[in-house]
């Protein structure tokens, strides 16, 4: 029988669509009264076991579960005894031959002897039979390579026989000879991660290695393996020098038959393998030098190689992961300071400086300044920020002073918060301040404690600590207070209407929130951005706007002076976009990506990414924009980072996807309220504003936005007053429309862009009257044609040709409304699409000349949106016969019944519909299948 080689997936369950799918269809087989098994394969860790935990049973479904253990593997029935006890009552209605078989197996009676094997095989394929009458049966069996031999052979029993009733077998093992009784039943391999996902599920699991080199080996020598990759990361990264070395972790099944082997072996072998554990990056080079210094010939690693432990080639590989992690704790201090000190010559003589240190530092038993003097310059900020990170940790543990000690641990925290690993970070914070701290590691480490907490965006909290930090660093620092300063205004504004404590009903007084004084000198960009941004925060965006303008020209002026930083290029960008600038937010957006990229900092990227997401989707470019997302989520953090939910949220809602932003707008506003993300409840209000104006719902438009009213945010909020000013007058509610106008009116009147201007103009164009509502709206369309504001321009021409059709003027009307549902079409912008062929139709367009771009899941059944999927995706009528188990005759009666319910005509159009899934949702990753219109099947 031939073998399902599975394509390798992604991190975890992520990405493994062939393996659900196969698992999906067992069960689905099972709710529909057909039994069946799959067995499936893969090495210890490839997570069989995940996949197996992940499957979602029908309701009503008895689940017997079972696994296999090396002990009882000795014992006859051992396994068959546990997966069939709880259906010991209903063996009581069995034959009394086959009752008595089973009673021997659930109930042994200690004397030698056992039932027959045919007729144990029979009694249990029976006893699953007669539980199935009532509720389908799902009988599962994990580690079956350890289960005992009888019990193996009475699965494959049944296995074979079980095709006619409610009973399915699920069993899992790591290869088919480890359990030939098996080897009947339909194999699914299971292989490992390629490596763009294992070097995904390696960063999001375990700090950064010390050297790009480290993380090359551990995703070679694992083969994709995600135990394997969490196994040996234990010690790619090895503790630093003087630190007290952490025990062994907890022992795992195996573990006892891999340290005897260690053990048989010879005392120069074991002394190789050693020196193999201690050299992170895995160069067979590098272990011939050190053991040719320890007088050990190469011949030493035959029998390592013999007992299957190691592997050397182009790399040093272990047998099994847990060889590393055995050897190395199972030394002494002693004899892993000996294997460090023969690397560390290897290193010297092969005059390679960093390794030199790294290992001479290991090998030394106590503080020494010298050394740590040398890791620290060793730790150059052009270096990988996780290898600047480990060589000052390095360095701190070496420092004999406990003030340098303090700072140099300072010093490595804030390197490992800019690699991304927040938990070394405020591992070492909390080290630091236990150690002495004079005023200014005082203030560097309340920075650093605020700085990792706007990372991570609890802004509520980040904000009362960013001002407490300036405070700390004004009288020491007037240019990184100010600096501080800034983030703590971001920190403010991303709080928002979440912000602890009352806001004052009037604005404040500026001189009441003093900041630092600006440094002597001509003023930096960031001193004239922090000015501005506390105009803004205080006297509003009207007399805050010059400002702002002066300040974005700061940074558009000099693009290459510095990086920016996260909350820096939150500022500028917010500020590009509270002057309604399209060209200042693209190339400040643009600059901090390939800032964050070129410094490789796991921590910035998320944010500056959501930036130019979030752009993309402005300038109705959806699949860039998903790309991003996607990258995004294969960050460090980057689910969960800052800025990072926002356009995956609106995204959604100008895809028109109900299902998804429904899911999104749960989570993300859980996730808002958990952390005190103000900003992250105005992406939420304004994402379900566009999908409820999309979708032709004004009235649940002005239920989400009426309460977000009085408030005066940045960015997204103003998005969301036109999308109010919009669905208020649909709605008939003048006043709320009034209201809103006026927001609009007050955060633009100051603002000269064309895309400020187009979306004032057609905010005024709504509540005015018929005499000069036609002017505003043409002019504001012209306007936006001037920018690059793709979908504001396309929703004017939807509203100017819904005017022009109320108006009686059909053929104007066609001619707007055809170029908005181009727009719509093409960038994927379904709900909005709908809406506009609606009014086409209306407007007399004939139907057939209409592509809706999306099979509307309540108009199709469940068996049209299915068929319709197969034949998108490229199905025969006869293939979907066969994969549907129906005739081509009932196949082409659905689909002409498709055809009819979405206005199309031909297969071609079908497969020309947007890349949504046949359900109405998104691919779960945002991705467009390949070929265009191409439909996901559920």
């Amino acid at each position: 029988m031939p073998t399902h080689r599975v394509p390798p997936g992604s991190t975890g369950l992520v990405g493994r669509r062939h393996e659900t799918r196969m698992l999906r269809r067992l069960i689905g087989d099972l709710g529909a009264g057909r039994g069946g098994a799959l067995l499936l394969l893969g090495e210890a860790g490839i997570g069989k076991t995940a996949l197996i935990e992940s499957v979602r049973t029908p309701p009503r479904t008895t689940v017997l579960r079972a696994r296999g253990t090396e002990p009882a593997r000795r014992r006859a029935y051992d396994g068959l005894r546990r997966l069939c006890a709880p259906l010991s009552a209903v063996a009581a209605g069995l034959p009394a031959p086959q009752h008595r078989a089973l009673q021997h197996v659930l109930h042994p009676p200690g004397t030698p002897g056992g039932p027959d094997p045919f007729l144990t095989a029979t009694a249990t394929l029976n006893l699953l039979v007669a539980a199935s009458a009532e509720r389908p049966v799902l009988c599962v069996v994990d580690d079956a390579h350890g289960l005992d031999r009888a019990s193996a052979r009475v699965l494959a029993f049944v296995a074979r026989r079980v095709q006619g009733a409610q009973v399915a077998l699920l069993v899992a093992a790591r290869h088919p000879h480890d359990r030939t009784e098996l080897a009947g039943l339909p194999p699914l391999l299971l292989t490992g991660l390629p490596e763009r996902d294992a070097r995904r599920f390696l960063s999001t699991r375990v700090s950064a290695p010390f050297d790009p080199s480290v993380t090359d080996r551990v995703i070679a020598e694992a083969g994709g393996n995600p135990l394997a990759l969490l196994e040996l990361s234990r010690t790619a990264g090895l503790p630093a020098p003087g630190a007290p070395c952490a025990a062994a972790p907890p022992g795992t099944p195996g573990e006892a038959d891999l340290r005897s082997r260690i053990a048989a072996l010879p005392a120069a072998t074991r002394q190789l393998l050693l020196v193999a554990a201690a050299e992170p990056t895995g160069h067979p080079l590098h272990l011939w030098r050190a053991l040719r210094h320890l007088g050990i010939d190469t011949a030493a690693a035959a029998p390592a190689e013999e007992a299957a432990l190691l592997r050397i080639d182009l790399w040093i590989r272990f047998g099994d992961p847990r060889v590393r992690s055995l050897v190395w704790y199972g030394a002494t201090p002693a004899e892993r300071r000996t294997a460090h000190r023969a690397l560390a010559v290897a290193a010297e003589a092969a005059r390679e400086p960093d390794r030199w240190i790294w290992h001479h530092a290991h090998s030394l038993p106590g503080p020494d300044e010298a050394v740590a003097g040398a890791l620290e310059r060793a730790a150059s900020p052009d270096r990988a920020p996780g290898r600047s990170a480990a060589f000052l940790e390095a360095a701190a543990h070496l420092t004999p002073d406990a003030r340098d000690r303090t700072a140099r641990t300072l010093r490595a925290a804030a390197t490992h918060r800019t690699a991304g690993a927040h938990d070394a970070a405020e591992r070492l914070l909390v080290r630091a301040c236990s150690g002495p701290l004079d005023r200014r590691l005082t203030a560097e480490a309340a920075t650093l404690r605020a700085r990792m907490a706007l990372d991570l965006g609890r802004f509520d909290t980040a904000a009362g600590l960013l001002r407490q930090a300036a405070a700390l660093m004004s009288p020491l620092d007037a240019s990184s207070a100010r600096e501080i300063h800034l983030d703590g205004l971001v920190a403010a504004a991303c709080a928002g209407r979440l912000a602890s404590g009352p806001r004052p009903p009037e604005p404040p007084d500026p001189a009441d929130f003093p900041r630092p004084a600006p440094p002597p000198g001509s003023p930096r960009p960031v001193d004239v951005l922090l000015d501005a941004l506390t105009d803004r925060e205080h006297r509003g965006l009207a007399l805050a706007a010059p400002a702002l303008r002066s300040a974005l020209r700061g940074y558009l002026d000099r693009q290459d002076s510095h990086p920016l930083g996260p909350g820096e290029a939150w500022a500028v960008c917010s500020a590009a976009i509270d002057l309604w600038d399209e060209n200042a937010w693209r190339r400040l957006a643009d600059r901090h990506v390939r800032d964050a990229r070129r410094a490789g900092t796991p921590a910035a990227l998320p944010a500056a990414l959501g930036r130019r997401a979030l752009l993309h989707v402005h300038a109705g470019e959806f699949e860039a924009a998903a790309a991003l997302v996607r990258e995004i989520d294969a960050l460090p953090g980057g689910t969960g980072g800052w800025g990072a939910p926002c356009p995956r949220i609106v995204l959604a809602a100008w895809r028109g996807d109900r299902a998804r932003t429904t899911r999104l707008v749960s989570q993300t506003r859980r996730d808002a309220l958990a952390r005190g993300d103000g900003q992250l409840l105005t992406a939420v209000g304004y994402a379900r504003t566009v999908l409820f104006n999309g979708l032709g719902r004004p009235a649940d438009t002005v239920r989400t936005w009426r309460s977000a009213l009085h408030l005066d945010e940045t960015g997204l909020h103003t998005w969301g007053l036109v999308e109010l000013v919009e669905a208020a007058v649909r709605s008939g509610e003048s006043d709320l429309a009034d209201a809103a106008l006026d927001g609009v009116l007050r955060r633009t009147e100051a603002l000269s862009t064309p895309w400020a201007l187009g979306v004032r103009l057609r905010c005024r164009a709504l509540l005015s009257g018929r005499a000069e509502a036609g002017d505003l709206h043409q002019e504001a369309i012209r306007r936006l044609d001037l920018g690059d504001a793709v979908l504001p321009t396309a929703r004017s021409r939807l509203l100017y040709g819904e005017w022009l059709r109320a108006g009686g003027y059909d053929i104007e009307a066609r001619r707007q409304l055809q170029q908005a549902y181009a727009v719509f079409s093409h960038c994927g912008s379904t709900a909005f699409a709908a809406r506009t062929a609606r009014e086409l139709r209306a407007a007399g367009e004939p139907t057939r000349a209409l592509r809706t771009g999306r099979i509307e899941p309540s108009s199709l059944t469940a068996r049209e949106r299915r068929i319709a999927g197969l034949v998108a995706a490229g199905a025969t009528t006869r293939e979907v016969g066969i994969e549907l188990r129906v005739s081509p005759r009932t196949v082409d009666a659905h689909l002409r019944n498709v055809f009819k319910k979405t206005g199309i005509s031909s297969r071609r159009q079908l497969r020309d519909m947007m890349p949504l899934g046949i359900d109405g949702e998104s691919p779960e990753d945002g991705r467009i299948p390949e070929g265009r219109g191409a439909i996901v099947l559920p």
